[in-house]
């Protein structure tokens, strides 16, 4: 879902003035609700929850959803989700970006150590006893951590997928 720029009026300051619009934007956030079920968790009456959800689809921050029931749903709309839950997707996209670079990284210091150096041309004379011939090339230190990084991006853009679609599937199903 792309990000939604809530732009806040003189109508929208009115509209959020009320404590009650408030908690019924904040119920709508969790599920899609009818005037009946907003009216039970809010304690209040049917047409004074009615009076603010007019108010509040009027002002674009919900909408109702008639899929052929006798009831009515009232569902939050993406301005009135951008103003309950405003960086929703900024730390999922920050873990994301880290992930891949650190991914991309040790797969560059990974690649560097698949490729076979050139072969040298004579064997180097051996500075230890009974030692000689190619050398062996080690990875030094901060090489094997770009490797461990990498696998640590790895992971975390793993993560980072199953958390995003976790979300999206709790956010459809609601």
């Amino acid at each position: 879902m792309d990000p939604v720029d809530v732009v806040l009026t003189k109508n929208a300051f009115v509209v959020l003035a009320s404590d009650t619009r408030l908690r019924m934007l904040k119920r709508l956030n969790q599920r899609r609700m009818t005037v009946a079920e907003l009216a039970g968790a809010l304690n209040l009456a049917k047409s004074t929850v009615h009076h603010h959800a007019r108010i509040l689809a009027d002002s674009g921050f919900v909408t109702t959803e008639n899929e052929g029931h006798v009831w009515v749903y009232y569902t939050l709309t993406p301005q009135g989700r951008a103003l309950l839950n405003p960086n929703d997707g900024a730390s999922v996209r920050l873990l994301l970006n880290a992930a891949l670079v650190m991914l991309v990284g040790g797969i560059c210091v990974l690649v560097k150590y698949l490729i076979p150096p050139p072969p040298l041309e004579a064997p180097v004379p051996s500075t230890t006893p009974g030692g000689g011939g190619l050398p062996w090339l080690e990875a030094p230190s901060s090489d094997l951590l770009f490797v461990g990084l990498a696998l640590i991006g790895s992971a975390l853009v793993i993560y980072t997928y199953v958390r995003w679609r976790n979300a999206r599937t709790i956010t459809s199903s609601s």
